[in-house]
């Protein structure tokens, strides 16, 4: 499984370009036909969405592998989005579960599950994230987040501050601006485990798969 662009365009491109990299060998993807169709709840109050997702081959190892959107994460029936406002709720303005799922119209069980895997990963978030944004440029300074008083509140920090990195670094790139929302950065960063609490800590992406800047 694979975190791609939410562009289908995009990532049609980077297949028959032989571009996407195999997440398990160093071998390239290929178009493969598509997965299971899914039912994903975006938004609040809650809209269901039908998803049909990518499926592409390894040339190397002739692995299949499914194409998610930076929209999706691996395992959760919601929007990336969502979740991302669950942690974000929980990480800057200390919100409970219970305070966040009346906020976004979803199940309680299914909040707290979010934020205790967020909360178990936020460690090793901040370890992983410290080390990309260090490495990623000289200018990383300007990016760098206070201590928080709290490990989420940490992770989450450096989270936006990758985020903040990255659209430097395509932005540059391009000759435009980019924005990119920290969990879209995380998910090309990581992988669609991302937000999994089987995702940590072995479970990356060999590289981001992001489309060329033209």
């Amino acid at each position: 499984m694979l975190t791609v662009s939410h562009d289908p365009a995009a990532v049609e491109s980077q297949l028959l370009g032989r571009e996407l990299p195999c997440p398990r060998c160093e071998g390239r993807l290929r178009p493969w036909g598509f997965g299971t169709a899914r039912v994903i709840r975006c938004g609040t109050p809650v809209e269901s969405r039908w998803f049909t997702p990518r499926r592409a081959r390894c040339r190397g190892c002739e692995a299949t592998h499914i194409l998610l959107p930076a929209e999706f994460a691996c395992r959760r029936a919601d929007h990336a989005d969502v979740i991302a406002q669950a942690v974000e709720l929980g990480a800057a303005q200390g919100l409970r579960h219970r305070k966040i799922a009346a906020i976004l119209k979803r199940p309680e069980s299914t909040v707290r599950d979010w934020i205790r895997t967020f909360k178990t990963n936020a460690p090793a978030i901040t370890e992983a994230f410290t080390a990309r944004v260090h490495r990623a440029t000289a200018e990383a300074l300007e990016f760098w987040p206070a201590p928080a008083k709290t490990a989420v509140a940490n992770a989450w920090g450096m989270l936006m501050a990758h985020a903040r990195v990255l659209s430097q670094l395509h932005g540059t790139a391009a000759g435009t601006v980019v924005t990119m929302t920290w969990h879209q950065a995380a998910l090309f960063a990581h992988g669609p485990w991302f937000f999994s609490p089987a995702g940590w800590p072995d479970s990356v992406q060999h590289q981001p798969a992001l489309p060329r800047q033209r």
